[in-house]
């Protein structure tokens, strides 16, 4: 086998019960032992449709200020930013929060249902990519996490309730972690892998250049195998294929600059504009953050300043700097640079956890006049900036940082 983030070649390790096999060169995790993925992958992703549409269409919170009631749900907060002429922030919202999940749900079920039957049927390849792209996607449990920062902050200034929907969430968001952590990827995979797939043989070499990985599927296959086969596809899941993710530095490169010019907005202009008794005050992101900690909500505070402020700083810097070495060829500190790339995949969603703060309490606290809370220009701007630090994360190939470091090393 081929590790996918540094081209090193080695031999598939056998693994038992509770047992992981790790890249010795980057650390990144192969393969983990998993007890019965299809059983388990079904029932998890069977209970989470359960939980779906209650968690989306009943109440979560209900704000009282001196008799005046107000609740929403996550379809009506998705909503309301629509009303608001937040169009670009709500659909986002509402893709995140509600239709990735759901894909992501329907798909594994129908993926682990067709697998225990035995199928191998063409569609669930494609059902399988799809639940591998949208994993990143669905952010359900931000959200929640967005839930508990609003009761918090809206507990001093409203009487807050909590509603069906949000026990729905809390259900819906164990589960979807649950099934996501039960499945085995490489199994999945290999259940599916058709019969004309299985016999191509590999070369008997240790250069990784005389082999070629599927960057979807993880299928190996010989680099000549695109002219002897005249495909361009990968046999086994359909994925176009190519050495190396195509233009990966340039088009990294774009969105990180984009993410840049978007950072100055969306951290200098107000984000949120809170009405009351008809007086309009507006906030910025630090504003915010400032308000926790006169409050005394320390914790809170610090959670929104690394998910705002460290967290996006850390995924520019961070990746400008890989991207520095590979362009310089710079040999160390190879294993600590790949150990950050996976970690700025890892935390690159939870910038996300600001906008579904505003996005409720634009919803939730509408009093009338005594007071209201609706989304200002840097939220467009901050939506901005975390999408596009995401798919410059996802635009890059970790490969490119080992081969610089071994053209470095054979010049």
């Amino acid at each position: 086998m081929v590790c996918p983030s540094c081209s090193q070649i080695l031999s598939p390790p056998q693994l038992q019960q509770g047992q992981m096999a790790q890249c010795p060169r980057c650390a990144r995790q192969l393969h983990r032992y998993k007890n019965h993925p299809l059983q388990k992958g079904l029932a998890l992703s069977l209970t989470g449709l359960v939980f779906f549409l209650p968690a989306n269409l009943l109440p979560l919170l209900t704000f009282s200020v001196l008799g005046i009631h107000s609740q929403s749900s996550i379809m009506q907060a998705c909503l309301h930013m629509f009303a608001s002429s937040q169009v670009v922030v709500g659909s986002v919202v509402a893709l995140t929060t509600m239709v990735f999940p759901l894909l992501l749900l329907v798909s594994l079920l129908l993926v682990t249902f067709g697998l225990m039957q035995g199928s191998k049927k063409p569609q669930l390849t494609p059902l399988f990519r799809l639940y591998h792209h949208l994993s990143e996607w669905a952010m359900l449990d931000v959200f929640l996490v967005g839930v508990l920062i609003t009761i918090i902050k809206m507990s001093h200034m409203a009487s807050v309730s909590l509603n069906g929907g949000f026990f729905c969430l809390v259900g819906l968001v164990l589960t979807s972690i649950a099934a996501q952590t039960a499945i085995d990827p490489q199994r999945f995979w290999s259940l599916m892998e058709p019969k004309t797939s299985s016999g191509i043989s590999l070369p008997d070499s240790s250069n990784p250049e005389d082999y070629l990985l599927c960057s979807d599927c993880h299928k190996l296959l010989p680099i000549a195998y695109l002219q002897t086969s005249g495909r361009t596809g990968c046999p086994r899941c359909g994925h176009t294929l190519h050495p190396r993710k195509q233009n990966s530095i340039a088009r990294t490169w774009a969105l990180l600059i984009t993410a840049v010019i978007l950072t100055l907005p969306a951290n200098l202009l107000p984000i949120m504009e809170v009405d009351t008794f008809g007086i309009p005050e507006r906030s910025t992101i630090m504003d915010g953050i400032i308000y926790f900690f006169k409050d005394g909500s320390y914790g809170i505070g610090l959670v929104i300043f690394i998910a705002s402020i460290v967290v996006p700083l850390f995924k520019i810097i961070g990746l400008a700097i890989i991207l520095l070495s590979i362009h310089f060829r710079w040999r160390s500190w190879l294993r600590h640079k790949a150990i950050m790339f996976r970690f700025i995949e890892f935390i690159g969603r939870w910038s996300m956890l600001d906008i579904f703060v505003i996005t409720l309490l634009c919803s939730l606290a509408q009093f009338g006049f005594l007071s209201s809370i609706s989304a200002a220009p840097a939220s467009l701007y901050f939506t901005g900036v975390v999408l596009s630090t995401m798919l410059a994360a996802l635009s890059f190939d970790p490969r490119l940082l080992w081969d610089a470091a071994n053209a470095a090393e054979t010049k």
